[in-house]
C-alpha cells in the first residue's frame, strides 16, 4: 500500500446552492427549483473528479410546513436520512499512483466561506441568511448514498472512507459515488432564498 502526501494540492468540487426559495405554508412551489451548480478545480496528488448533470443539481422549492411535524416538532434532525435529490462524484483517475492500486478513497465536504450553521455543525449555512431575502436558520445537508449518513461529522469535520481494495482490478474504483442533499431547518425558520458553497476533496491512500 502507498500513502501520498495529503492536501499538497487538491482536487476541489464547488458545490453552490443558488436561487433557492422557501416559502411560506400557505403557498405552493408551482415547479420553482432550487439551482445547485458543482465545479472541479483539477490540481495534483488527488483524484480527479467529475460531477454529474453537468454540475447541476435542483432541489425542490419546499412550504415551511415542510419541516415540521403536526405537532409542531421537528420532522428531520441533521444525522437523520430522510433522502434527498441525489448528486454523484466521478472518479476519473488518480495521479502519482505507480502501481495504480488506492485501497481507500477519502471525501470530505467543507464550506468554502467557512461557516457551518449556527448551533449545528452538520448543518452547511445559508450563505444568503443575512441579505434581505435570505431565509433563516435552513441551510444544506448532504448524506452519502452508500453509508446513509451525514457527509459532516458532530463536531463539523468530515471524511468519507470508502474501501476500495476489492475493485482494484482494472481501475474498478474509477467510478460514481453517490450523494443526495436536502434542507435542514436548525432553529424557528422564515422564507427566504438559500445559498450554500460546499468544497469537496477526494484523495486517495
Amino acid at each position: 500500500m502507498r500513502n501520498t502526501p495529503l492536501f499538497i494540492k487538491k482536487y476541489r468540487l464547488l458545490l453552490a446552492v443558488i436561487s433557492g426559495l422557501l416559502i411560506p405554508a400557505s403557498s405552493h412551489a408551482d415547479g420553482a427549483w432550487m439551482d445547485v451548480n458543482i465545479r472541479a478545480n483539477i490540481v495534483a496528488n488527488t483524484c480527479k473528479i467529475n460531477v454529474s448533470n453537468g454540475g447541476q443539481v435542483q432541489l425542490p422549492v419546499v412550504a415551511r410546513s415542510w419541516f415540521f411535524n403536526t405537532d409542531g416538532s421537528n420532522k428531520y434532525n441533521a444525522a437523520q436520512d430522510a433522502g434527498g435529490t441525489r448528486f454523484s462524484v466521478q472518479v476519473t483517475d488518480c495521479d502519482d499512483i505507480a502501481s495504480g492500486v488506492a485501497s481507500k478513497l477519502h471525501f470530505s465536504f467543507t464550506p468554502q466561506s467557512g461557516s457551518l450553521a449556527v448551533g449545528n455543525k452538520q448543518v452547511f449555512a445559508n450563505d444568503k441568511e443575512l441579505e434581505g431575502d435570505g431565509a433563516k436558520n435552513v441551510g444544506l445537508v448532504i448524506f452519502s448514498d452508500t453509508f446513509h449518513q451525514n457527509v459532516l461529522k458532530p463536531d463539523g469535520s468530515s471524511d468519507v472512507v470508502y474501501d476500495v481494495t476489492s475493485q482494484q482490478k482494472n481501475f474498478a474504483y474509477l467510478t460514481d459515488y453517490d450523494f443526495y442533499a436536502r434542507y435542514q431547518n436548525t432553529a424557528a425558520i422564515t422564507a427566504g432564498r438559500i445559498t450554500s458553497n460546499v468544497l469537496v476533496n477526494v484523495i486517495y491512500e
